[in-house]
């Protein structure tokens, strides 16, 4: 029979896993797209949606994007389809993939070791800073991490007496995965089963339990034919995606090569620091937790250890980590698919602790993350145009004006507001050539014009004379200039 500690901790769970779901569905509504990449991404989105492209996410309009697969488009461009065209139907793909890849990895603690074991699982999973910073994110990483969840997952309940249905669904995310971020996803998965099979010398059932036949056969026809048609649509594709995203990439610090913004050169080895960033509070709480458990942490790992089940979570967290290490070009949420394996490896060793407070403050510690994402919240209703880069004010104070039919708004700048051209689904161009703007100019009348106020001296002085400032709108740490034609232009 259920203690009334232990059925107190359990609501105390309950009701901190519903406050950080209720808190994420409000930011998804709450806060603006912000550039450059979420904004980047809803407007991809956005495009497939209305050229009804299906295949070759776009850009630009006539710019293929060969940086990622579609998976995470089509999620957010169908989504977009059924509620609108809104950064609540652009992002919630992201939170639905981050609850199923949730539901997996405490599913999965659950069946091993009980309730008050997937709840921990749970809460160290939904409050890490970067887990619930990315669910409800427009970027391709949400849906690379619940395929390596799906892939990780499923391969231990193969290995464990799972059904059928388990040792196809392994293949079914390689397959998924290589449509949501390409071969990274297999390499990701990969390196923590070889090595765990390597280690307990596992190879024959390894064969054994999986149908590596027909399974690579559905994760095949999962994702080949989309490779295939991408590359006959628009050649050239697997060439830049393959050497380039995934080789030149990672090795080259100095990849001159993207397509598409710009490599981020970091020190090698900065993953281990994003890692435990994106790990918060959880990072520093285990620190403490190591610290008062020096002397019985040998004896707690080994506890019931026999099936290897310690081991590949180990493997799980730090082989994503190893991998980057030696990239040239990481970003933080890099780190994200060995969150799940992080947080059952924790959970498995808060279970294996005798001491009966150790879990007393998890509900509380998970709650960190949603407090941080209300204070975002508060901050864009309070000052949102300090704290976040958005167009969506300059966009609807320029609908409010009603345009007439044709018109269209240009940025007189280098740089794209993806921000602006998804609130004004298409009806944005960005150019810094002054033969560009005036051809743009006379092809749509009645058009108007954004610059930043340290741009507006380059204007073209014939333009500039036709337009006079409608508004200014700041935007961080830059003043937008809204302007609009003036009587009799």
């Amino acid at each position: 029979m259920k203690s009334a500690a232990t059925s107190a901790w359990q609501k105390a769970a309950g009701y901190a896993l519903l406050a950080l779901l209720l808190i994420r569905l409000v930011a998804l509504w709450a806060i603006p797209l912000t550039d450059t990449t979420e904004a980047r991404y809803a407007e991809i989105a956005r495009k497939m949606l209305e050229t009804g492209n299906w295949v070759t996410p776009l850009h630009d309009y006539g710019v293929p994007f060969w940086a990622k697969p579609p998976l995470s488009t089509w999620l957010s461009a169908a989504s977009m389809g059924l509620f609108g065209v809104n950064e609540f139907a652009a992002r919630l793909p992201a939170l639905l993939l981050a609850l199923a890849t949730l539901w997996l990895t405490a599913d999965l603690m659950r069946r091993r070791a009980g309730r008050d074991a997937a709840l921990a699982t749970a809460l160290m999973l939904a409050g890490g800073l970067l887990f619930y910073g990315a669910a409800g994110t427009v970027m391709t990483d949400p849906s690379l991490l619940f395929c390596v969840a799906l892939s990780l997952v499923a391969f231990w309940h193969a290995m464990n007496g799972g059904s059928r249905l388990w040792r196809y669904a392994f293949f079914a995310g390689l397959g998924l995965g290589l449509l949501a971020k390409g071969p990274l996803d297999v390499v990701l998965v990969g390196m923590p089963i070889f090595f765990w099979v390597l280690i307990r010398n596992e190879w024959k059932r390894l064969w054994t339990e999986l149908p590596w036949m027909t399974g690579t056969l559905l994760a095949a026809a999962i994702a080949l034919p989309w490779y295939v048609w991408a590359e006959i649509r628009t050649p050239g594709f697997l060439n830049y995606f393959i050497m380039g995203e995934h080789v030149s990439r990672f090795l080259d610090s100095g990849w001159k090569g993207d397509k598409y913004g710009f490599a981020h050169a970091t020190t090698r080895g900065m993953i281990w620091p994003y890692a435990l960033g994106a790990l918060f509070p959880w990072s520093l709480a285990m620190l403490a937790w190591l610290a008062c458990r020096a002397r019985r942490l040998p004896a707690i790992v080994r506890a019931g250890e026999n099936d290897g089940w310690l081991l590949y979570l180990s493997l799980w967290t730090v082989m994503t980590l190893l991998f980057f290490t030696m990239s040239g070009n990481i970003i933080f949420p890099y780190s994200l698919p060995m969150l799940p394996g992080a947080a059952l490896l924790m959970a498995e060793l808060w279970r294996r602790d005798l001491s009966p407070r150790s879990g007393r403050a998890l509900p509380w510690l998970a709650l960190a993350s949603g407090l941080l994402v209300l204070a975002a919240i508060g901050l864009q209703r309070y000052d949102g145009a300090k704290y976040f880069r958005t167009q969506k004010p300059v966009i609807a104070a320029w609908q409010a004006q009603q345009p007439q039919a044709g018109a269209m708004l240009f940025y007189w700048d280098s740089r794209r507001e993806f921000s602006a051209e998804f609130y004004s689904q298409g009806k944005v161009r960005t150019t810094a050539n002054p033969q560009a703007i005036t051809a743009l100019l006379a092809a749509h009348p009645g058009s108007w014009i954004v610059t930043e106020q340290r741009d507006f001296a380059s204007l073209p002085p014939a333009i500039a004379a036709g337009y006079v400032r409608a508004a200014e709108f700041p935007v961080m740490k830059d003043r937008m200039l809204l302007l609009r034609p003036a009587a009799g232009h």
